[in-house]
């Protein structure tokens, strides 16, 4: 073997052995194999013209890659041999190579294949990059010879390639993500970085799958498991700033007990007078922090685009804490927790026209108190502990909260609070068995945004807490008008109604116990307008109309996460890096599955009606 060549077969004693190199050519380019997969991006960068840093960054999201000149070096002569190898040891291989498109080309990104057995996939990854950016044009050309950039040599002729199970595809891509003096666009190139890592990782998969012979488990080579140093320090920087302060708690009036007395005395036409906790953070520094995250850096998609999501929501919640009692608390907060739609307004007010107004408690009626349900709850724990015996939560009873809260897995009960005992098990598994069990698998996860939650979980987390309720037979249709009148209250208080107005609406027009309407309005008012408490109805109803579709309930308990998420999880535990759920909830169990069934068939809220 010549001196030359020694480098060459140190890559393919490599791919024999299935072990990672990179090997820097100086001057020339690097060969990068972080994992021995039946596929390669190459890029070769035209001699008069600089890296292309969307294409070099790109090059980085994958597990095999070669950026080098596109002249002075033979890359032919070296990915014949290795494109050969792979193929011989995975059943085929496939080489992807991109450039830059001249400015005549008529698609933002076009599409090239010479080979039949290539259009399936080229028409699959033209699908996922529409999909994943429908701003971006793209188009398939089908070509006559093998695709290769202009004024550069093919790595193959057709004929090379005939009967050695070797597919070459070309990209090329237009630099709309750059100004007319060269100038990066950085919002436009990062669409076009993600939306390609992303399209080519399932393009990837695809191929797998398909033309190679490896099992489903071998597939999870296609993308990286490890996460990396940056992201670790990331997601721990982003978890430190949501521990600094308890959004719900900061949110939460200290004295609602004491204000209900006081609205009563005042016959309720006073509006009351909510003092909340003080603020322990300065919002410039969180804010500072949060942006000085290096999130631009990380190349895989998935990953920034999870964190990037994160650090707006803390952005917008702090913001609402500084205008906690203002005006602009309510605008933050239909950034964060959203609108109501004219559907689900409508949806809760046929349920409240469904349904019988509640009736003053008698005396017959089991009532327990605060600490007689907080008893019950470290019941439901030591039962969840069989599952795994690392499964806690602390239960308090405490003065300064309103009603039954969970946060950071711990279970908040108010000193004033009194339910029935036919209730108290469904508020079990809406506290236990969904907010604490999703925040103890979150813990499991090497992600810590999987247990404090990914932006916008609440909606998905409240409507899964209130099904737990009716699958364990707990969800009476006073509980149900509770949570329609949460968006009907939510509704009238965006119109500009003041809290009396809403009070007086809920015991005038639905004839709502005066205690049960003022907790209504003050959920709803609090901090100057909250209306996350749309999100229980509205969750609810998307997911009947998930589980209607057959979906799976138990990837929902994996962490605290959000239902356009769910693609996500999928491809991260494919990958390796998520684990599945550590505990399993009580009604989920194999003794309420008939109750799952049920619901599957009724598949609407207004059927859950008694």
């Amino acid at each position: 073997m010549t001196e030359k060549n020694k480098p060459l077969q140190r890559i393919l004693n490599a791919i024999n052995k299935r072990s990672a190199i990179h090997y820097q050519i100086p001057n020339v380019g690097k060969f990068i194999f972080n994992k021995i997969v039946p596929y390669i991006f190459i890029y070769r960068v035209p001699e008069m013209e600089k890296r292309d840093k969307m294409l070099v960054d790109l090059a980085k999201t994958e597990n095999a890659s070669i950026v080098c000149k596109s002249s002075g070096f033979p890359l032919e002569e070296w990915i014949r041999p290795i494109a050969q190898k792979l193929a011989e040891e995975f059943g085929a291989c496939l080489l992807i190579e991109v450039w830059i498109a001249e400015d005549s080309q008529k698609d933002d990104i076009e599409v090239h294949v010479a080979q039949k057995d290539l259009l399936p996939l080229a028409e699959y990854l033209e699908k996922n990059i529409r999909l994943e950016a429908p701003e971006i044009r793209v188009g398939i050309e089908k070509d006559q010879h093998i695709p290769h950039p202009p004024e550069t040599k093919q790595l193959f002729s057709k004929k090379e390639l005939q009967n050695k199970q070797i597919l070459l595809m070309g990209i090329s891509i237009k630099q709309n993500y750059l100004d007319d003096a060269d100038n990066v666009l950085p919002l436009l190139m990062r669409i076009y970085r993600e939306s390609l890592a992303k399209s080519l990782s399932r393009l990837f998969f695809e191929f797998l799958r398909v033309y190679t012979h490896l099992n489903a488990t071998a597939q999870r080579i296609n993308v990286h498991q490890e996460l990396t140093p940056l992201m670790v320090e990331i997601d721990q920087a982003l978890a430190q700033e949501t521990k600094k302060f308890d959004f719900l708690l900061m949110v939460t009036p200290l004295n609602a007990h004491e204000a209900w007395l006081q609205f009563k005395k005042d016959k309720f036409w006073k509006a009351p007078k909510f003092l909340y906790r003080p603020m322990h953070v300065d919002p410039d520094l969180v804010k500072r922090r949060l942006y000085n995250l290096r999130i631009e850096d990380i190349y895989d998609p998935t990953m920034a685009y999870i964190f990037r999501d994160k650090r707006a929501e803390l952005d917008s919640m702090i913001t609402m804490l500084a205008d906690r009692g203002k005006d602009d608390f309510l605008h933050g907060s239909l950034q964060v927790f959203g609108n109501v739609s004219e559907k689900l307004y409508n949806s809760a007010l046929a349920l409240l026209m469904m349904t019988e107004p509640e009736e003053v408690a008698k005396k017959s009626d089991d009532i327990i108190s605060a600490n007689d349900f907080a008893k019950m709850a470290r019941e439901e724990i030591r039962y969840l502990q069989k599952q795994n015996n690392e499964f806690n939560s602390p239960v308090r009873v405490r003065e300064d909260i309103s009603g039954v809260m969970v946060n950071r897995g711990a279970l908040n009960i108010s000193q004033e609070y009194k339910l029935t005992r036919s209730r108290a098990m469904a508020l079990i598994q809406h506290e236990i068995g969904t907010h604490v069990v999703t925040y103890f698998n979150g813990r499991q996860q090497p992600l810590n945004l999987f247990s404090l939650g990914v932006p916008g979980y609440e909606e998905l987390q409240e409507g899964l807490a209130v099904l737990s309720e009716y699958i364990v037979n707990g969800l009476n249709n006073d509980r149900l008008r509770i949570i329609a009148a949460r968006v009907i209250a939510v509704h009238h208080m965006l119109l500009g109604n003041t809290f009396t107005d809403t009070f007086d609406m809920l015991v005038d027009q639905y004839l709502f116990l005066p205690e049960t309407a003022f907790n209504l309005t003050m959920r709803v008012y609090r901090g100057g307008g909250l209306t996350k408490d749309a999100l229980y109805l509205k969750g609810i109803i998307e997911l009947l109309n998930y589980i209607k579709e057959g979906n799976e309930v138990d990837l929902l308990m994996m962490g605290k996460i959000r239902k356009d998420y769910l693609p996500i999880i999928k491809d991260l535990l494919q990958r390796g890096v998520l684990i599945p759920p550590a505990v399993i909830p009580r009604y989920m169990s194999a003794d309420y599955k008939p109750r799952w069934q049920e619901v599957t068939q009724k598949g609407s809220i207004f059927k859950l009606v008694e």
